[in-house]
């Protein structure tokens, strides 16, 4: 299970279980596969050691038109676009979105279009030792939102 880092470096009563913002992750995962026109079958997310999502594209980046891309997301670092090494090593991350980590659907899906057509610059974000506790929260509140990937 990932880190729950606290403003205050105390637990709390009111923390969130896992479960929750696991089932909160897979329907935020399903409506961003959604909104930037991939289907659930290109959508993967799982919380374990770090909670992290993967959707495939069939977009390709414009510099580089003969590798696959995706999308992908942590929840320290937020969304990103990728390309495919074909070599098995880790993904190349291309750009990177700034600002809310759980940008809404419509956000990461205009982002998105930019990215793709080249007219997006490239922002990097600084990553975080921990998964904050607000991420967390609002991830659990997805959970009472429309379906997820398995129709949960």
């Amino acid at each position: 299970m990932p880190f729950v880092e606290h403003a205050d470096g105390r637990g709390g009563d009111n923390e969130v279980p896992p479960e929750l913002a696991e089932h909160g992750l897979r329907r935020y995962t399903a409506r961003i596969a959604a909104a930037v026109g991939a289907g659930a079958e290109a959508a993967w997310c799982e919380w374990a050691d770090a909670p992290s999502a993967y959707i495939a594209l069939d977009q390709r980046l414009p510099n580089h038109p003969d590798r696959d891309a995706a999308l992908i997301w942590t929840a320290e670092r937020g969304w990103a676009v990728a390309m495919e090494t074909g070599c098995g090593e880790d993904l190349l991350i291309t750009a990177s979105l700034s600002g809310d980590v759980l940008a809404a659907p419509e956000t990461v899906a205009t982002w998105l279009r930019a990215v793709l057509t080249g007219t997006s610059s490239d922002a990097r974000r600084d990553p975080s030792a921990a998964v904050s506790t607000d991420v967390i929260r609002r991830l659990a509140d997805w959970a009472g939102r429309e379906p997820s990937l398995d129709g949960s």
